[in-house]
């Protein structure tokens, strides 16, 4: 999704990442002097936190933005994506939270990007560990249970409101899963909370 900086509020990562750290410090009630002595590091001190939240210091070093992370008990892409969050990845890119999120998980390629070349890097780097659902087989998985609930519906045209608004929900609960990039054991265990429903 290309995004034009007029219309919604698109932020860089560092931008990101500089808000992020201060709302999730904030969060935790950790004051920037509490924080950095966490930190345990003299270069970390309140007011270079204040300084990085406030964006007066321009970046936020890859070592430093792990080390926040294990200070404020997050994960550290808690602290490169935020709720309702656009992410400029470069001029003329800008994507959703969810996207960078799964962009940055190693699991969707970005527009303009080698689709190809990102899947065989990321499955060099990542393996199967933390990899959601691929996305051949997210798409398998949707047309066919699109195609089965169709033939559902176009042989039961008598089928209760009430049923076809259950059927509604898991497919949605399935769906979101789906598309969020899940794990393959989360998507598993969410069909099989339905199915043992069905016992």
């Amino acid at each position: 999704m290309t995004s034009d900086r007029a219309e919604v509020q698109v932020e860089t990562p560092g931008e990101v990442a500089r808000r992020r750290i201060r709302e999730v410090r904030k969060a935790r009630k950790l004051s920037p002097t509490a924080a950095a002595e966490r930190y345990g590091d003299a270069a970390m001190t309140a007011t270079v936190l204040m300084n990085i939240e406030a964006g007066r210091r321009q970046s936020v070093t890859v070592d430093e933005l792990v080390r926040l992370a294990y200070v404020l008990d997050v994960p550290v892409e808690a602290l490169l994506v935020g709720p309702g969050a656009v992410v400029e990845v470069t001029p003329g890119v800008s994507v959703d939270s969810g996207r960078f999120l799964r962009w940055l998980r190693g699991q969707e390629a970005l527009d303009g990007a080698d689709a190809d070349h990102y899947r065989a890097v990321s499955a060099e780097a990542l393996g199967d560990a933390g990899r959601g659902v691929p996305q051949e087989l997210r798409d398998e998985f949707l047309a066919r249970a699109q195609a089965a609930f169709d033939g559902f519906f176009a042989d039961s045209e008598e089928i209760h409101h009430k049923t076809r608004q259950q059927v509604r929900g898991v497919l949605s609960d399935v769906r979101e899963a789906v598309s969020s990039g899940k794990s393959t054991d989360e998507l598993l265990g969410i069909i099989d909370t339905y199915l043992n429903r069905l016992e």
